[in-house]
């Protein structure tokens, strides 16, 4: 007789991944996880910003965009001296989303669906990341 010892495992749960997310960055120094959420912050409003045309933004706005770019250098170098800019992979993916969203809705527009299902194609690959890195939260409101 022989016995073995394989055990198999199933993947995880969506919420017992994100669980696993977060106890992973907890697990992080709290400047560098201060750094993350300041950047991804910034870089969401930057983004909000930037997108719209220059002629229709107030003053303040535009010292909104110098200062989301001043924040995310600031936290960028934090994480860069803590050796962590990869924590940032996550919201270069959801900043691909976001425009595979808009370029999609473009191309509705224009009766364009075959590039329509590229940009969706696009969007579902991003969303596949960003749930394997626990991190749908950057597109939830997308």
């Amino acid at each position: 007789m022989t016995i073995t010892t394989e055990t198999s495992t199933a993947p995880l749960s969506p919420a017992a991944a994100e669980a696993v997310a977060r106890l992973e960055r907890a697990l992080l120094p709290l400047d560098v996880i201060r750094a993350v959420t300041r950047y991804e912050t910034a870089a969401l409003r930057y983004d909000e910003l930037a997108a719209r045309p220059a002629a229709s933004l107030s003053s303040a706005e535009f010292d909104a965009i110098r200062l989301s770019r001043e924040t995310m250098t600031d936290a960028f170098a934090v994480l860069a001296t803590a050796g962590q800019t990869s924590l940032l992979a996550p919201l270069e993916v959801a900043t691909s989303y976001r425009y595979a969203a808009a370029h999609c809705q473009k191309l509705a527009e224009a009766a364009d669906f075959d590039g329509c299902l590229a940009a969706q194609d696009e969007m579902r690959m991003c969303r596949c990341q960003l749930e394997a890195a626990g991190r749908l939260d950057l597109i939830e409101a997308a």
